[in-house]
């Protein structure tokens, strides 16, 4: 028999073993897989288009290809593309909030629909892809504490209200898309001091644009007859403002002498005769101190104004280009397949008049998959894939890429400057079909190639086991010398 106060102990520790055992299992695979199967039930009810997420089939959802759409790391899901499937439900979102270690979704070309829910629990997202659907309501202010975001998509939605100040915390993104809603007020919360590519066209937006972003041009804008300032038409305030600084020296001209007065009244000659005397003749020639000091004033004036105007030209584009080196070295991005993500804007969704030359993956052979089969991929698709630099050169730089299905490819993007990708498209194609005929044992045969104005790309197969270099000068090259020494010393004197 228990005293009374131990039966309460008792009593409180069993009430509390269920919330301690949940929050055991928060955080690991075993969350996931449950928040994707609440995700599955809503989204996709009969289970055509997401059949192979079943854990009874697939035991090892992180399998390559396992699970479709579905990518691990380090034991989480932390990438998730699921696009064009037709999938829907208005209650299908909040689910997708508990994989906390989610870096990478896209649900572009679907019919979800209801609010987008509050997707702050999911810290490390850097890329968001939710265009296309029928998503409906404000845009969350939860959406500024994804502080990671490099690229922020919601175009082509019913997305109402304004655009929540918080997205100004978002110092990261590099792309904004907002365009095709019926989002309203001004948009000075989208100056954003890395961004690279904008729209916000086709809504009911208002108001002056700010200068951060007047860069962009005109058709990011378009389609929102409340807005004004450049690169669109001006304001009103702006047009009656010519006018007024017109008035003020038309003003400032009547009160001032005419021209021959004052070139009278400066010259030696039209100095009054007691004037002359007063100063005993010494001043002529001569230029009073507080005409110097106007003038080296001036002259410091207008080299301080020309600095600043020559550093507000060339910082953004210097700390650009640094920034680009960063995130290129340090992160893994995947982009758009969109032509907004895809080699540069094309002068913002078709605008200005500008063209793009878009070219075609060229296969010398079927890049091999994990299930030991063949198949071909486009553009688009190595777009989308994660990729990771291997290294540079002096072609270039290596990159491995992991395509939507798992299969893994070295992909090399040739520099301007080389010969190669200075070569015109003809002798570019013979070159490449010239390699794509080489094989040998120690050398990776080349499977495809990319050619277009602005980009070259080389595909090969991955080698997993690093390069020559690495096993040159590793901890194991003095028996790799050995063994080649062994091999090759023996045969040569034979032919000798």
């Amino acid at each position: 028999m228990l005293p009374n106060g131990s039966t309460a102990l008792l009593t409180l520790l069993l009430l509390l073993l269920p919330p301690l055992h949940s929050f055991a299992n928060a955080g690991s695979l075993d969350a996931d897989v449950a928040a994707l199967s609440d995700f599955r039930l809503v989204a996709d009810p009969s289970g055509a288009a997401l059949a192979t997420w079943n854990l009874s089939a697939n035991p090892a959802p992180c399998a390559a290809g396992a699970w479709r759409g579905v990518t691990c790391a380090g034991g989480r899901v932390t990438r998730l593309v699921l696009e064009g499937l037709g999938l829907s439900g208005a209650a299908a979102l909040p689910a997708l909030a508990r994989l906390d270690g989610l870096r990478v979704l896209s649900l572009k070309g679907n019919g979800f629909s209801g609010g987008i829910p509050d997707l702050s629990p999911l810290a490390g997202l850097k890329l968001l892809f939710l265009a296309g659907n029928a998503l409906s309501g404000p845009i969350p202010p939860s959406l500024g504490a994804l502080y990671r975001l490099y690229r922020l998509d919601l175009s082509s939605n019913n997305l109402s209200g304004v655009v929540p100040p918080e997205l100004g915390r978002l110092d990261r993104l590099l792309t904004l898309r907002l365009d095709s809603n019926r989002l309203s007020g001004g948009i000075d919360a989208i100056a954003l001091p890395r961004l690279q590519e904008l729209n916000v066209s086709n809504n009911l937006m208002s108001g002056r644009i700010p200068a951060a972003v007047a860069s962009f041009p005109a058709a990011a804008f378009g389609g929102n007859v409340g807005l004004c300032s450049a690169p669109l038409p001006p304001c009103k305030d702006e047009a009656q403002q010519p006018n007024a600084s017109a008035a003020v020296n038309a003003s400032a001209a009547g009160d001032c002498p005419p021209a021959s007065a004052m070139v009278a009244a400066s010259s030696p000659s039209g100095n009054p005769a007691g004037a002359e005397a007063a100063g005993g003749g010494g001043g002529k020639g001569k230029m009073s101190r507080a005409a110097v000091v106007a003038i080296v004033a001036g002259d410091f004036a207008v080299v301080g104004l020309v600095a600043g105007l020559l550093f507000c030209y060339f910082w953004p584009r210097l700390s650009g280009r640094r920034s680009g080196r960063r995130l290129q070295q340090g992160e893994k991005i995947v982009y758009s397949s969109s032509p907004y993500g895809a080699a540069g804007v094309v002068a913002a969704a078709g605008g200005g008049g500008a063209t793009f030359e878009r070219g075609n993956m060229v296969f010398l052979e079927d890049v091999s998959c994990s299930n030991g089969g063949t198949r071909r991929f486009e553009l688009e698709e190595l777009l989308r894939a994660s990729a990771e630099m291997l290294g540079k050169g002096g072609c270039g730089t290596a990159y491995r890429a992991v395509l939507d299905d798992g299969t893994v490819v070295t992909v090399k993007r040739l520099r301007d400057a080389t010969a190669p990708a200075a070569a015109s498209k003809k002798d570019f194609e013979h070159h490449m079909a010239v390699l794509g005929r080489l094989r040998h044992p120690n050398i990776v045969p080349l499977n495809a190639y990319y050619y277009a104005r602005d980009e070259k790309l080389l595909v090969y197969e991955y080698m997993p086991n690093g390069s020559l270099f690495s096993v040159l000068h590793g901890k194991s090259s003095l028996s790799l010398l050995v063994s080649l020494t062994n091999q090759c010393i023996p045969s040569a004197l034979h032919r000798g």
